[in-house]
Protein backbone atom coordinates (compact mmCIF):
# COMPACT_ATOMS: atom_id res chain seq x y z
CA UNK A 1 0.00 0.00 0.00
CA UNK A 2 1.65 3.12 -1.50
CA UNK A 3 5.37 2.48 0.08
CA UNK A 4 4.25 0.12 2.67
CA UNK A 5 4.73 -3.81 2.16
CA UNK A 6 2.98 -6.25 4.95
CA UNK A 7 3.56 -9.47 5.70
CA UNK A 8 2.82 -12.12 8.46
CA UNK A 9 5.68 -13.57 10.82
CA UNK A 10 4.69 -16.14 13.69
CA UNK A 11 0.76 -14.45 13.19
CA UNK A 12 2.35 -11.01 13.69
CA UNK A 13 1.48 -8.55 11.01
CA UNK A 14 4.99 -6.57 10.02
CA UNK A 15 5.21 -3.70 8.11
CA UNK A 16 7.99 -2.20 6.48
CA UNK A 17 8.16 1.04 4.59
CA UNK A 18 9.84 0.62 1.14
CA UNK A 19 13.15 2.29 0.24
CA UNK A 20 12.09 4.74 -2.52
CA UNK A 21 15.48 7.05 -2.81
CA UNK A 22 18.66 4.73 -3.63
CA UNK A 23 21.65 6.65 -2.55
CA UNK A 24 24.88 6.85 -4.61
CA UNK A 25 27.98 7.35 -1.97
CA UNK A 26 30.97 8.89 -3.76
CA UNK A 27 33.40 8.78 -0.95
CA UNK A 28 36.85 9.02 -1.30
CA UNK A 29 37.17 5.13 -0.10
CA UNK A 30 34.34 4.13 -2.23
CA UNK A 31 34.91 5.61 -5.30
CA UNK A 32 38.36 3.86 -5.13
CA UNK A 33 36.63 0.35 -4.64
CA UNK A 34 34.47 0.82 -7.62
CA UNK A 35 36.81 1.93 -9.79
CA UNK A 36 39.19 -0.57 -9.41
CA UNK A 37 36.41 -3.64 -9.16
CA UNK A 38 35.28 -3.07 -12.95
CA UNK A 39 38.64 -4.44 -14.01
CA UNK A 40 38.97 -7.19 -11.51
CA UNK A 41 35.41 -8.50 -13.00
CA UNK A 42 35.92 -7.91 -16.56
CA UNK A 43 39.50 -10.01 -16.65
CA UNK A 44 37.48 -12.70 -14.76
CA UNK A 45 34.99 -12.80 -17.31
CA UNK A 46 37.49 -13.19 -20.06
CA UNK A 47 39.20 -16.00 -17.94
CA UNK A 48 37.03 -17.42 -16.14
CA UNK A 49 36.12 -20.78 -18.43
CA UNK A 50 40.07 -21.33 -18.22
CA UNK A 51 39.52 -21.36 -13.93
CA UNK A 52 37.30 -24.55 -12.66
CA UNK A 53 38.97 -26.04 -9.56
CA UNK A 54 41.79 -22.51 -10.13
CA UNK A 55 41.45 -22.08 -6.16
CA UNK A 56 42.25 -25.07 -4.33
CA UNK A 57 40.68 -24.06 -0.89
CA UNK A 58 37.20 -22.12 -0.22
CA UNK A 59 35.09 -20.97 2.29
CA UNK A 60 32.00 -22.73 1.82
CA UNK A 61 29.62 -20.81 0.04
CA UNK A 62 32.45 -19.15 -1.98
CA UNK A 63 32.59 -19.68 -5.37
CA UNK A 64 35.48 -18.98 -7.59
CA UNK A 65 34.43 -15.47 -9.11
CA UNK A 66 34.40 -15.35 -4.99
CA UNK A 67 37.99 -15.80 -4.51
CA UNK A 68 39.53 -14.25 -7.97
CA UNK A 69 37.70 -10.60 -6.90
CA UNK A 70 38.68 -11.38 -2.95
CA UNK A 71 42.48 -11.72 -3.83
CA UNK A 72 42.96 -9.22 -6.69
CA UNK A 73 41.27 -6.65 -5.16
CA UNK A 74 44.12 -6.32 -2.81
CA UNK A 75 46.71 -6.12 -6.25
CA UNK A 76 47.87 -3.11 -7.56
CA UNK A 77 44.58 -1.27 -8.85
CA UNK A 78 43.65 -0.73 -12.23
CA UNK A 79 41.38 2.28 -12.70
CA UNK A 80 38.88 2.59 -15.41
CA UNK A 81 36.62 4.95 -15.98
CA UNK A 82 32.59 4.81 -16.34
CA UNK A 83 32.58 5.48 -20.37
CA UNK A 84 35.64 2.68 -20.65
CA UNK A 85 33.38 0.45 -18.99
CA UNK A 86 30.38 1.04 -20.98
CA UNK A 87 32.52 0.34 -23.88
CA UNK A 88 33.63 -3.05 -22.31
CA UNK A 89 36.90 -1.83 -21.21
CA UNK A 90 39.23 -4.66 -20.02
CA UNK A 91 43.24 -3.81 -19.26
CA UNK A 92 45.61 -7.18 -18.66
CA UNK A 93 46.84 -7.03 -15.47
CA UNK A 94 48.70 -9.20 -13.27
CA UNK A 95 46.09 -10.87 -11.16
CA UNK A 96 46.26 -13.72 -9.19
CA UNK A 97 44.93 -17.13 -11.38
CA UNK A 98 45.15 -19.82 -9.18
CA UNK A 99 46.04 -20.25 -5.11
CA UNK A 100 46.81 -23.81 -4.19
CA UNK A 101 48.89 -26.36 -2.60
CA UNK A 102 51.52 -27.38 -5.21
CA UNK A 103 54.95 -25.43 -5.16
CA UNK A 104 54.66 -22.18 -7.23
CA UNK A 105 56.18 -21.94 -10.63
CA UNK A 106 59.21 -19.47 -9.78
CA UNK A 107 59.93 -17.11 -12.61
CA UNK A 108 62.60 -14.83 -13.40
CA UNK A 109 63.41 -11.67 -16.05
CA UNK A 110 61.51 -9.02 -17.25
CA UNK A 111 58.96 -8.23 -19.88
CA UNK A 112 58.56 -11.26 -21.72
CA UNK A 113 61.85 -12.41 -21.70
CA UNK A 114 60.98 -15.36 -18.53
CA UNK A 115 62.37 -18.14 -16.96
CA UNK A 116 60.56 -20.39 -14.92
CA UNK A 117 62.25 -22.70 -12.59
CA UNK A 118 60.95 -25.99 -14.47
CA UNK A 119 64.24 -27.38 -15.56
CA UNK A 120 64.36 -29.43 -19.12
CA UNK A 121 68.32 -30.77 -18.98
CA UNK A 122 69.84 -30.40 -22.44
CA UNK A 123 67.23 -31.76 -24.49
CA UNK A 124 65.77 -28.07 -24.77
CA UNK A 125 62.63 -27.64 -27.09
CA UNK A 126 62.35 -27.74 -31.03
CA UNK A 127 60.05 -28.30 -33.97
CA UNK A 128 60.11 -32.00 -33.92
CA UNK A 129 60.26 -32.42 -29.56
CA UNK A 130 57.57 -34.46 -28.56
CA UNK A 131 54.88 -34.69 -25.63
CA UNK A 132 56.50 -37.64 -24.82
CA UNK A 133 60.14 -35.98 -24.86
CA UNK A 134 58.98 -32.89 -23.09
CA UNK A 135 57.31 -34.83 -20.22
CA UNK A 136 60.15 -37.41 -20.07
CA UNK A 137 62.42 -34.08 -19.67
CA UNK A 138 60.36 -32.25 -17.21
CA UNK A 139 59.75 -35.10 -14.83
CA UNK A 140 63.49 -36.40 -15.07
CA UNK A 141 65.03 -32.75 -13.77
CA UNK A 142 61.69 -31.96 -11.26
CA UNK A 143 61.45 -33.51 -8.10
CA UNK A 144 58.17 -32.04 -7.78
CA UNK A 145 56.39 -33.44 -11.21
CA UNK A 146 54.89 -36.83 -12.01
CA UNK A 147 54.01 -38.29 -15.38
CA UNK A 148 50.00 -37.18 -15.21
CA UNK A 149 50.18 -33.89 -13.99
CA UNK A 150 49.20 -31.16 -16.03
CA UNK A 151 51.27 -27.85 -17.16
CA UNK A 152 48.97 -24.87 -18.38
CA UNK A 153 50.06 -21.48 -20.23
CA UNK A 154 47.50 -18.75 -19.57
CA UNK A 155 48.39 -15.64 -21.98
CA UNK A 156 45.99 -12.34 -22.02
CA UNK A 157 46.83 -10.15 -25.47
CA UNK A 158 46.38 -6.63 -24.88
CA UNK A 159 44.29 -5.14 -27.67
CA UNK A 160 43.23 -1.28 -28.29
CA UNK A 161 39.76 -0.37 -29.99
CA UNK A 162 41.61 2.23 -33.24
CA UNK A 163 37.74 4.01 -32.94
CA UNK A 164 37.20 4.42 -29.47
CA UNK A 165 41.04 4.27 -27.95
CA UNK A 166 38.80 1.34 -25.55
CA UNK A 167 41.30 -1.10 -24.06
CA UNK A 168 40.01 -4.80 -24.55
CA UNK A 169 41.70 -8.11 -24.12
CA UNK A 170 41.88 -11.37 -25.95
CA UNK A 171 42.37 -15.08 -23.85
CA UNK A 172 44.71 -17.54 -24.85
CA UNK A 173 45.54 -21.07 -23.61
CA UNK A 174 46.91 -24.41 -23.89
CA UNK A 175 48.11 -27.33 -21.99
CA UNK A 176 49.98 -30.23 -21.48
CA UNK A 177 49.97 -33.46 -19.99
CA UNK A 178 53.20 -34.93 -18.49
CA UNK A 179 52.42 -38.16 -20.76
CA UNK A 180 55.63 -40.53 -21.73
CA UNK A 181 53.71 -42.37 -24.65
CA UNK A 182 52.14 -39.59 -26.29
CA UNK A 183 54.16 -39.16 -29.90
CA UNK A 184 52.32 -35.55 -30.41
CA UNK A 185 54.39 -32.53 -31.49
CA UNK A 186 54.56 -30.21 -28.49
CA UNK A 187 54.33 -27.11 -30.49
CA UNK A 188 51.00 -28.56 -32.48
CA UNK A 189 49.26 -28.69 -28.81
CA UNK A 190 50.66 -25.94 -27.26
CA UNK A 191 51.25 -22.14 -27.78
CA UNK A 192 54.65 -21.76 -29.01
CA UNK A 193 55.72 -18.77 -27.08
CA UNK A 194 54.64 -20.37 -23.37
CA UNK A 195 56.73 -23.76 -24.22
CA UNK A 196 60.17 -22.91 -25.62
CA UNK A 197 63.23 -23.41 -23.75
CA UNK A 198 65.32 -20.93 -22.13
CA UNK A 199 68.53 -21.32 -20.43
CA UNK A 200 67.73 -25.28 -19.88
CA UNK A 201 64.32 -24.19 -18.16
CA UNK A 202 61.04 -24.04 -19.68
CA UNK A 203 60.11 -20.12 -20.68
CA UNK A 204 58.55 -17.65 -22.78
CA UNK A 205 60.31 -16.84 -26.31
CA UNK A 206 58.92 -14.64 -28.90
CA UNK A 207 56.83 -11.27 -29.06
CA UNK A 208 53.39 -11.42 -28.13
CA UNK A 209 52.81 -7.48 -27.77
CA UNK A 210 51.68 -6.10 -24.83
CA UNK A 211 50.18 -9.42 -22.80
CA UNK A 212 50.49 -11.09 -19.21
CA UNK A 213 50.82 -14.51 -19.01
CA UNK A 214 51.47 -17.51 -16.74
CA UNK A 215 51.94 -21.07 -15.90
CA UNK A 216 50.64 -22.87 -13.62
CA UNK A 217 51.09 -26.78 -12.97
CA UNK A 218 48.30 -28.71 -11.64
CA UNK A 219 47.56 -32.64 -10.59
CA UNK A 220 44.73 -34.63 -9.93
CA UNK A 221 44.67 -36.37 -6.41
CA UNK A 222 42.09 -38.46 -4.77
CA UNK A 223 39.57 -36.95 -6.61
CA UNK A 224 40.62 -32.99 -5.99
CA UNK A 225 42.17 -31.03 -8.36
CA UNK A 226 45.51 -29.04 -7.04
CA UNK A 227 47.30 -26.27 -8.21
CA UNK A 228 50.10 -24.23 -7.98
CA UNK A 229 49.46 -20.58 -6.66
CA UNK A 230 50.15 -18.16 -9.32
CA UNK A 231 49.95 -14.76 -10.55
CA UNK A 232 50.05 -13.39 -14.51
CA UNK A 233 53.59 -12.06 -15.42
CA UNK A 234 52.96 -8.01 -15.86
CA UNK A 235 54.18 -7.07 -19.81
CA UNK A 236 52.05 -4.58 -20.96
CA UNK A 237 53.23 -1.11 -21.36
CA UNK A 238 49.38 0.30 -21.45
CA UNK A 239 49.27 -0.82 -18.02
CA UNK A 240 50.62 2.00 -16.34
CA UNK A 241 48.64 4.57 -18.09
CA UNK A 242 44.86 3.26 -15.64
CA UNK A 243 47.20 3.30 -12.54
CA UNK A 244 48.03 5.63 -9.94
CA UNK A 245 46.46 8.69 -8.50
CA UNK A 246 45.95 10.07 -12.51
CA UNK A 247 44.33 7.62 -13.60
CA UNK A 248 42.28 7.66 -10.38
CA UNK A 249 41.02 11.13 -10.39
CA UNK A 250 40.04 10.66 -14.14
CA UNK A 251 37.96 7.40 -13.43
CA UNK A 252 36.24 9.24 -9.86
CA UNK A 253 35.48 12.43 -11.88
CA UNK A 254 33.47 10.06 -14.67
CA UNK A 255 31.71 9.26 -11.86
CA UNK A 256 30.85 12.38 -10.51
CA UNK A 257 33.38 14.09 -7.89
CA UNK A 258 34.02 12.43 -4.93
CA UNK A 259 32.35 13.80 -1.72
CA UNK A 260 34.68 14.80 0.92
CA UNK A 261 33.44 15.79 4.65
CA UNK A 262 33.62 19.36 5.25
CA UNK A 263 34.53 19.01 9.49
CA UNK A 264 37.40 16.54 8.06
CA UNK A 265 41.25 18.36 7.28
CA UNK A 266 42.37 18.15 4.05
CA UNK A 267 46.55 17.75 4.57
CA UNK A 268 48.08 17.39 7.68
CA UNK A 269 49.80 21.08 9.29
CA UNK A 270 52.96 21.04 10.95
CA UNK A 271 54.41 23.40 13.29
CA UNK A 272 54.59 23.60 16.95
CA UNK A 273 51.49 22.69 19.22
CA UNK A 274 50.91 25.45 21.52
CA UNK A 275 50.87 23.86 25.40
CA UNK A 276 48.13 25.55 27.96
CA UNK A 277 44.77 26.97 27.08
CA UNK A 278 45.97 30.61 26.53
CA UNK A 279 44.51 34.03 27.63
CA UNK A 280 40.62 34.34 27.71
CA UNK A 281 41.30 37.69 25.57
CA UNK A 282 43.93 35.68 23.06
CA UNK A 283 42.09 35.44 19.30
CA UNK A 284 43.25 31.99 19.17
CA UNK A 285 41.59 29.49 16.68
CA UNK A 286 40.42 31.42 14.30
CA UNK A 287 42.22 32.13 10.93
CA UNK A 288 44.55 29.11 11.17
CA UNK A 289 44.54 26.33 8.57
CA UNK A 290 41.63 26.17 5.54
CA UNK A 291 39.50 28.79 3.35
CA UNK A 292 35.83 29.72 3.34
CA UNK A 293 33.16 27.55 2.62
CA UNK A 294 29.60 29.30 1.68
CA UNK A 295 26.65 26.69 2.87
Amino acid sequence: MGDLTFKQVNGQTIVSGKVTVVSNPRTESQMRTRTKFTNVVAMYRGIRPLLNYGFESKAIGLSDYNMFVRLNMQQTPVYLTKQAVSGGACVAAPYQITQGSLPAIVVSGTGQNITTDIALGSDGITSNTTVAQFSRSVVSNNVDYNYGDQISFFLVKQKVNAETGIPYCQFFSSKVVLDADNEDKLWDVTIRNGFSAQDGCLGHSGNDGDCVFAWVHSRKSNGKTLVSSQLLINANSILSQYQGDLAFNLAKSSYGEGRSAFLTPNGEATGNTASGGGNSGDNGGGNGGGGNDSL
